[in-house]
């Protein structure tokens, strides 16, 4: 059985290359659903967990703060 999650936009590719922040608050605004969390490449020492969760946006950011992949619900 699938995961069943709200209406809403799912996935944010026009948001690739944009600042971090900036794509978090235009996420929320998007879809009052998700709660968006920004990811710093560099910072991340431990491999993000597979578990999909409807109210999350993961925004994963380069050195520079910059959006590095679409985000998308999960």
């Amino acid at each position: 059985m699938g995961v069943i999650c709200p209406r809403g936009k799912w996935t944010w590719p026009e948001l690739v290359g944009k600042d971090g922040n900036v794509a978090a608050a235009i996420i929320e605004k998007e879809n009052e659903n998700v709660t968006a969390i920004v990811i710093k490449q560099s910072e991340s020492v431990h491999p993000v967990r597979p578990i999909f969760y409807c109210g999350r946006v993961r925004v994963f950011v380069d050195e520079n703060g910059k959006v590095i992949s679409p985000p998308t619900i999960g």
